[in-house]
């Protein structure tokens, strides 16, 4: 079933369905002893992020380590590290005095300051309305006019069909967000409105209508002003008396799908606690209807304003764009003053909107010092001063101590996960980076692509556990998952000798996808990460096609670890092995991954080969090695150990005579040629020699 990446609330709960599989091994197992795990004090560096305005409330751009003072929960703190960002600004032309002629040459604006930073500005485009196609617009325009190269952008919409849903993570890959913004899609079901969510049909406007007539009169002033200043906030109503009134069926449905909306958000806005440096949240929605906060039907103002502190805290300020003018949402108001962000009364405006966001973003200063960091889950107070007389401060209010991994939300844990597993480089940890290839191949079987992964458990000392996860995502160009497993696995009962992992699908031809494989370890939280990229070509329909040989190290033992569904099948249904798709495997053998040690003087091969409307082929292989830094092409003598014939398909084990190599990239070249017809196909597999 395809599922969008990542649907946060039901893609990873159906991940994590106890039992949901297996691990099957041919190995033989064998006790270790278990270590205890602990969390170490260690010293840390606090990383920072200061806005300093002047009283007109522009920015102050010339201040030093020296003008601040900083306190963590009341103690003076030492400012050891000191980062400047700076983004320029276009300079005002200067318009010529009159009948005088000048020559106008273009002005060249310095760039933006660029160091090598440790803490870039942080955009998360949220979307959650009805106005889908508005929003869009307003965030691709902000998109391509206002982020820098720097800069990180994370990509979440909300419906009440998916729930909250992750299309892009983190990255500075403006290309990968506007397409990710771009697929988004509306929902449509029985009752509901589209991407909004948290919206009955109708239900809303009769919410909004009995209370309307009391809005109008008051708001004419203050909305005549929100619209001369092209949406900046406007001042919230005073809430009128609460009512005692019970609600009807229709209103009751749409007050919990409001709550679910708030929990969800609260969630969200809890895991990015440990993220560091500021989030700013752009929201596009069309808010939470106001008696539920404010008036008639009140009962969500208590859960709504603790949602609002949950992201003030973990220093996200949410930037709240309303969707449904030309009336203020006062919940969205509500939500921009509680976080410390900018509320915007229309998406009408969405070119001064983004100027403004711009504005109070881009200029910032990050401090650092160093403190004794503890494990406990504790929220630390921040207090930055400035020595210079007139400037204000807006700085993260402070920040939460990590705490133990088994301690952690399942939301907490959930965005640990898409942390590691979509995150160039993660926030939360550095992970261990292990090998995996993704090897295209067509069988009588339908499976077309097989994943290998090299878990060698020398680098594994703090992944491997007790109780390790093994999680697997397959992704397409769309960030669309089409299929995704999860495992855990007792490292206890492996043998110490490199694991390797493996799944077997059929994915759609004609198309490049991301693999990426994440082990974690439930105890502790310590992370490894494997990730590459394959291209599934079309089904053959004539002619002849090699593909990438599955290759081997002589004598060296492995262990084959498969991930499969738990049911109860009779042993002839059996699924597919990887040794159906690659027969002569052994276990005295292990796969090449991706690292040759230098003196190996041979390696063992299987290669397929498919062929179609060719009645007895006659086919011949031929192999030469490639050596990228020079491009030096040496051709391989090798031997045909074994043979095997299917339908429409030939496999075949070769050991290839390998030459001295030195260090270095090498890539190995296969090319099959069928005589009688002239057909030719070629293969390539690479690794590295150390």
């Amino acid at each position: 079933m395809k599922k969008r990446i990542f649907p946060i609330i039901l893609l990873l709960a159906f991940l994590f369905q106890p039992g949901l599989h297996r691990l099957n091994s041919e190995s033989v197992q064998v006790k270790k002893g278990q270590k205890a795990f602990q969390y170490e004090v260690v010293v840390t560096l606090k990383l920072v992020q200061v806005h300093v305005t002047d009283k007109e409330g522009n920015p102050v751009t010339d201040l030093t380590k020296d003008d601040f003072i900083l306190y963590d929960n009341g103690k003076l703190q030492a400012i050891t590290d000191f980062e400047k960002h700076i983004l320029a600004v276009p300079e005002k032309p200067i318009k010529p005095k009159k009948k005088v002629v000048e020559t106008i040459d273009e002005t060249k604006l310095p760039p933006s300051f660029d160091i090598s930073s440790r803490m870039n500005r942080k955009f998360i485009f949220l979307i959650a309305t009805r106005g889908l196609a508005k929003s869009k617009k307003a965030a691709l325009h902000f998109i391509e006019t206002q982020i820098q190269p720097t800069d990180e952008v994370a990509v979440m919409s909300y419906s009440w069909m998916s729930g909250l849903e992750l299309h892009e993570y983190f990255t500075s890959d403006i290309e990968k967000v506007k397409e990710a913004i771009k697929d988004i899609k509306g929902f449509q079901g029985p009752g509901f409105r589209g991407s909004g969510g948290i919206t009955l049909e109708g239900a809303r406007d009769h919410v909004e209508a009995t209370v309307r007539h009391k809005e109008e009169n008051e708001t004419g002033e203050q909305q005549r002003e929100a619209q001369q200043q092209y949406g900046l906030s406007v001042k919230r109503l005073a809430p009128p008396a609460q009512s005692s009134t019970s609600s009807p069926p229709e209103i009751e449905s749409l007050n919990f799908l409001a709550k679910i909306f708030i929990d969800t958000l609260k969630d969200l806005a809890q895991s990015m606690r440990y993220i560091p440096g500021y989030k700013n949240v752009i929201f596009f929605s069309d808010g939470i209807p106001r008696p539920f906060l404010f008036g008639e039907w009140q009962t969500l103002r208590e859960n709504y304003e603790e949602m609002g502190r949950e992201f003030a805290a973990a220093n996200s300020p949410v930037h709240a764009v309303s969707m449904i003018g030309p009336y203020p949402d006062q919940s969205l108001e509500m939500l921009s003053e509680l976080t410390g962000g900018q509320f915007f009364h229309t998406v009408n405006y969405y070119e001064k909107i983004a100027e403004q966001i711009q504005s109070v973003t881009s200029n910032y200063y990050v401090l650092g010092y160093y403190i004794d960091e503890e494990w406990d889950g504790k929220y630390h107070e921040i207090k930055v001063e400035v020595k210079r007389k007139g400037c204000e401060i807006h700085a993260q209010r402070g920040y939460f101590n990590p705490k133990p991994f088994t301690e952690l939300t399942e939301f907490e844990k959930q965005l640990h996960l898409i942390d590691l597993a979509m995150a160039d480089d993660p926030y939360l940890q550095e992970p261990v980076n292990f090998s995996l290839i993704p090897l295209p191949c067509y069988t009588q079987e339908k499976a077309n692509f097989v994943l290998l992964t090299e878990i060698p458990l020398s680098m594994m000392e703090k992944v491997a556990g007790r109780k390790t996860e093994l999680v697997t995502f397959i992704i397409d160009k769309k960030h669309d998952m089409l299929t995704s497993s999860r495992a855990e696995i007792d490292f206890f009962e492996i043998p110490d000798k490199t694991v390797y992992h493996y799944m077997i699908t059929s994915l759609p031809p004609g198309h490049q996808y991301e693999c990426r494989v994440v082990l974690r370890n439930m105890e502790t939280g310590d992370g490894a990460v494997a990730s590459s990229s394959v291209e599934i070509p079309e089904k053959l329909d004539s002619g002849l096609r090699l593909y990438p040989p599955l290759l081997l190290i002589p004598e060296k033992e492995a262990i084959y670890l498969r991930a499969s569904k738990e049911q109860k099948k009779k042993p002839e249904s059996e699924p597919l092995s990887i040794a159906n798709i690659y027969p002569f495997l052994s276990n005295r053998h292990s796969p090449l991954v991706d690292t040759l040690e230098k003196g190996i003087s041979k390696l063992l091969a299987v290669v397929r080969c498919s062929y179609k409307e060719i009645e007895e082929p006659k086919i011949e292989l031929s192999a030469h090695l490639i050596h990228h830094p020079s491009g030096e092409k040496t051709r391989l003598s090798f031997s045909v150990l074994r043979a095997e014939k299917e339908e429409s398909s030939n496999v075949v084990l070769i050991e290839l005579d390998l030459p001295e190599m030195v260090p270095g990239r090498y890539s190995l070249e296969m090319t099959a040629q069928e005589s009688t017809k002239g057909q030719k196909s070629s293969a390539v597999q690479s690794f590295e020699v150390r």
